[in-house]
């Protein structure tokens, strides 16, 4: 049998373990500065399991599955009560534990972060593909400009604007088409004809405002819409663009077409007349135009107000 140890050579035993014991009295006071680092890294540290667990809960535990935070944060609460007994004993050591768990957490950081950053590229990727299809889906093929449907639907808010203003504001429309253009197409061929559609709605896109609308509204007749416009300011539109179609449209390609336009113009009455009856007289004012001879602007009778 063997002999029981003797107290003695127990404390020899404990005493070559632990040899930082072995040489401070159990009473001595650590280093403050030990203490407060040690203080530090515990706080840093439910900071982050704090920041962490915020960001599981706005992302609804997208970004970061639960198998990623809760161990962090189990760990962080072992080592907070485990740091304050050390505290006072051993704060070098509880100052080692409570570094190690604010790395894990800034790498469990650093990874939030890269998924943040991965889920704003596919969200603005997507916002980007939806706004290119809804333009695409709202826009002419041949010309570029807003397709029927997309012009009155601009038209119906600008509309919707103008009576909510005080006092209301001014709208008018102007309706053209090209002159004589079955006559391009049929002796010229289609293409040629595509190429004076192009031509004429980059040469009336040139001499609009920012603001103004222009739209095809199918075949070769185009609409626009002239926010803020009276009736005798969208005669003088009318008459920039009727000038600058003759001016730079008489060669297309390698055809001489000398292409122009003959327009109708309609000041928005107000909340009494229906987009309609507003787009016929531009419509009816076009024709007349046409009728009278080509490549002129005539405007509707009726305006909102005084002119």
């Amino acid at each position: 049998m063997f002999a029981a140890p003797r107290p003695r050579s127990v404390r020899l035993v404990v005493l070559s373990l632990f040899p930082a014991m072995a040489a401070s009295p159990a009473w001595a006071a650590p280093p403050a500065s030990q203490v407060t680092a040690l203080w530090f890294a515990l706080g840093f540290s439910l900071a982050l399991v704090a920041a962490l667990a915020l960001a599981c809960r706005i992302l609804s535990e997208r970004m970061v599955p639960r198998a990623s935070w809760l161990p962090f944060a189990g760990t962080s609460l072992v080592v907070l009560v485990l740091g304050s007994w050390l505290a006072g004993r051993w704060p070098l050591v509880g100052l080692a534990l409570a570094l190690a768990v604010v790395a894990w957490g800034l790498l469990l950081v650093r990874e939030l972060l890269g998924r943040m950053r991965r889920l704003l590229e596919e969200r603005d990727h997507a916002r980007a593909e939806a706004k290119r299809v809804k333009q695409s889906s709202e826009r002419d093929p041949l010309t570029g400009v807003l397709n029927r449907g997309a012009w009155r639907g601009r038209l119906e808010q600008l509309a919707a604007d103008a009576r909510e203003a005080q006092p209301q504001r001014p709208l008018s429309v102007l309706f053209f088409d090209i002159d004589l253009f079955k006559l391009i197409n049929d002796s010229l061929g289609h293409n040629v004809g595509d190429d004076c559609l192009k031509a004429v709605a980059a040469t009336v896109a040139a001499e609009l405002r920012g603001g103004d609308i222009l739209g095809r509204m199918g075949g070769e007749e185009f609409a626009v819409a002239l926010p803020g416009a009276r009736r005798v300011n969208a005669i003088a539109v009318g008459e920039r663009i009727r000038m600058a179609v003759q001016q730079h449209c008489q060669v297309v390609g390698e055809e001489v077409v000398e292409l122009t336009v003959s327009i109708g113009a309609a000041e928005y009455l107000g909340e009494a007349e229906p987009l309609d009856a507003l787009v016929d007289r531009a419509d009816r004012a076009m024709y007349v135009a046409k009728d009278s001879g080509r490549n002129m602007v005539v405007a509707a009778e009726g305006s909102f107000g005084p002119n």
